[in-house]
């Protein structure tokens, strides 16, 4: 399988992408489920998100100011992310390696990265499109 992830900007090939409790970065979506009161499956800090679909990682990378999007190379098994409801979609592990930078910066022009989403994953259970 081709792995990708989209996050923090500026890594090149052959960096290691490490989860926010190796980093200490305070910029994560996790952050954002904790907030919310999240399952602590949601909160994790200890692994990293990686997709098999490029355009959702793109999505991902325009959360970040100038995110980018990578290829990455799981340096362990993945296990499936119990928050994803679409199977063989969303992985996490506890590193990846960069093997490729598809995007250095993801810009949306008229698109906000969570209207990207909806627009990949559907409209939501009860919500208007």
């Amino acid at each position: 399988m081709t792995f990708f992830h989209g996050g923090f900007p500026g890594l090149k090939v052959g960096d290691l992408l490490l989860p926010p409790d190796r980093t200490g970065t305070e910029h994560r979506l996790s952050a954002a489920a904790e907030t919310l009161g999240g399952p602590a499956h949601a909160t994790r800090t200890d692994v990293v998100y990686l997709t098999t679909q490029r355009e959702v990682a793109r999505a991902y990378a325009a959360f970040y100011p100038d995110g980018a999007l990578y290829q990455v190379l799981p340096q362990s098994p993945v296990d499936p992310d119990p928050d994803c409801l679409q199977l063989d979609l969303s992985w996490h592990c506890p590193a990846a390696v960069i093997v490729a930078v598809i995007d250095p910066v993801v810009l949306f022009r008229n698109r906000t990265p969570d209207r990207w989403l909806r627009m990949l994953n559907g409209p939501a259970r009860g919500s208007a499109a």
